[in-house]
């Protein structure tokens, strides 16, 4: 089994959990820290996911890093190390929140520009987006200086891709495939 459905399943168990308890942003938070944990101490990510290391010793440490937390999340968090499913962690947390975003009716987008959004940009996309998609937006901007101008958008798996290079890319073929008529 592929660790993304690996992910999904735990994720959705420990979300249908949550919500029925009414701790789906407390979870989300402490998720995200442990997520962030992770992946701002490559060492320790190396050392639990290493399958010499035994498991009591991941569990106490897991132990002492989520004293703050949940009962909820850190028992999830303890059967994923004692199933061996340590490497699925981060797909685990981006599962559980794509389904928290869905349950709040957020959708997370990833927007593409040249130079970095001002917040009066950005809540423009948002409010133009969120009234195509029909949800709320969160918008994450990555400056890419390439795309030259314009702006590429992308939630979940839609694309929308408003940039000046895609349109000179396009504009490129179009002269070519005219010069081979």
């Amino acid at each position: 089994m592929s660790s993304a459905v690996v992910a999904k399943r735990y994720a959705k168990a420990l979300f249908e959990a949550a919500q029925e308890q009414g701790l789906l942003e407390q979870v989300e938070e402490e998720l995200v820290t442990v997520d962030q944990m992770l992946g701002h101490t490559p060492e320790l990510k190396k050392w639990l996911t290493h399958p010499t290391v035994d498991v009591k010793q991941k569990k106490e440490v897991l132990l002492k890093v989520s004293e703050s937390m949940s009962t909820l999340t850190t028992n999830v968090l303890i059967l994923l190390i004692e199933r061996g499913r340590e490497a699925v962690i981060t797909d685990f947390v981006r599962s559980y929140q794509k389904l928290a975003n869905e349950a709040r009716g957020v959708a997370e987008a990833v927007v593409t520009t040249a130079v970095t959004l001002t917040e009066a940009e950005a809540a423009q996309l948002s409010q133009a987006f969120s009234k195509k998609m029909g949800k709320e937006l969160r918008i994450t901007n990555i400056v890419d200086p390439t795309i030259i101008g314009g702006v590429v958008v992308r939630i979940g798996d839609r694309l929308y891709d408003g940039s000046i290079k895609s349109k000179l890319d396009r504009f490129e073929q179009q002269l070519r495939q005219s010069h081979v008529s």
